[in-house]
């Protein structure tokens, strides 16, 4: 485990790139590539403890969702957008849950 005291009063910026999700229409590139950002702030919660992972790994989720346009199979308008916008949250929550590099957060993410 990388955490020191220092690090866990930065905030953790969560840059993710998304393929084709209309949804979220904030700055298309020429690639057609679209980017969203989200800092999820930390400093207040102690990643030492279950209940502080456990926080801090609800607001990765919400994030991921805001940054991926999660939407339900209803609204998603085809079966391939639905995956797509499914797999941007579980690989965003991943690297997310990877970059703080905290031994309870991992193990919460794990399942």
């Amino acid at each position: 485990m990388k955490q020191s005291n220092t690090f866990n009063t930065f905030t953790a910026t969560l840059v993710f790139v998304v393929l084709g999700a209309p949804a979220l229409a904030l700055a298309n590139t020429s690639s057609g590539i679209e980017e969203s950002t989200a800092t999820v702030t930390y400093a207040d919660l102690n990643l030492g403890n279950q209940a502080g992972a456990q926080v801090l790994y609800s607001r990765l989720k919400r994030a991921s969702r805001e940054v991926c346009g999660v939407i339900s199979f209803q609204n998603a308008g085809s079966v391939s957008r639905f995956r797509k916008v499914r797999q941007c949250y579980r690989e965003t929550l991943t690297k997310s849950v990877d970059k703080i590099d905290n031994d309870l957060l991992t193990r919460i993410h794990a399942g």
